[in-house]
């Protein structure tokens, strides 16, 4: 058995690389990490330059495992920020999302205290001066865990 492995590690050509690149993005896009992207780049760059330069197997792997280790450094430092940045969505943040939203006084405030609707559900408001009334337009500021910051319109 192992002597089938090294013969077919020793025939590794340009084809079986890009075999191998193709592969790996197969399980990459299964996957969804982006770790196997590196390799599956660094394979297909070892297929081309297989084909244009007669290099030994040993080459080859050299080649293959320098290069991932540069694309994995490089990806994982400087595209995967990139990618993965950003702002943070408001998609999944409730609070956030009401930050600007118009909502109506429930009742009177007491002390800069009261409650508001927003949409069909009541939420705990409070102002920094002043009191709002009942049926008083308001707008969030912001939001302080259950508690929303409110100012009238």
């Amino acid at each position: 058995m192992d002597n089938s492995l090294m013969q077919m590690l020793s025939e590794m050509g340009g084809v079986h690389w890009l075999i191998l690149a193709f592969g790996l993005l197969v399980v990459e896009v299964l996957s969804g990490t982006s770790y196997l992207l590196w390799p599956a780049v660094a394979a297909f760059i070892v297929g081309l330059v297989s084909f244009i330069l007669p290099i030994g197997p040993e080459m080859q792997f050299l080649l293959f495992a320098v290069i991932t280790v540069v694309l994995l450094y490089v990806g994982h430092k400087y595209l995967r920020p990139k990618v993965h940045g950003g702002e943070p969505s408001e998609l999944n943040d409730r609070a956030r999302s009401m930050i600007g939203m118009r909502v109506k006084a429930v009742a009177d405030f007491e002390t800069g205290v009261g409650r508001v609707h927003v949409g069909d559900t009541q939420w705990r408001a409070s102002m920094e001066t002043g009191d709002a009334k009942g049926g008083d337009e308001l707008r969030v500021m912001s939001v302080k865990g259950t508690t929303l910051a409110v100012v009238p319109i």
